[in-house]
C-alpha cells in the first residue's frame, strides 16, 4: 500500500464533475458502446469526449438566435 498523502478521488465524488443523462436511440448507444471499447475509454470519457466536440464545434457557428435575428432585421 502507497502511503503519499495522495487521495483518490471517483468522477462521481469530484465536485468538478456533474452526472448527464438521456435517452438516445438502441442502435446509437451500441455504437457508442463498441467506439469506447475499441478506443479503450470508459462511457464516461466517450461522453465527455463528444460533448466538447459538439460545444466546440456550436461555438464555431452562429447561434440559432442571432442567426433568427439577423434573418428578421434584413
Amino acid at each position: 500500500m502507497f502511503d503519499d498523502g495522495l487521495t483518490v478521488v471517483s468522477k462521481r465524488d469530484d465536485p468538478n464533475y456533474s452526472q448527464v443523462s438521456g435517452h438516445i436511440p438502441t442502435e446509437m448507444a451500441k455504437n457508442f458502446k463498441i467506439a469506447c471499447m475499441m478506443r479503450g475509454v470508459s462511457h464516461s470519457d466517450g461522453l465527455e469526449q463528444a460533448i466538447a466536440i459538439w460545444l466546440a464545434q456550436d461555438n464555431d457557428s452562429s447561434s440559432p438566435a442571432k442567426d433568427k435575428g439577423d434573418k428578421e432585421n434584413k
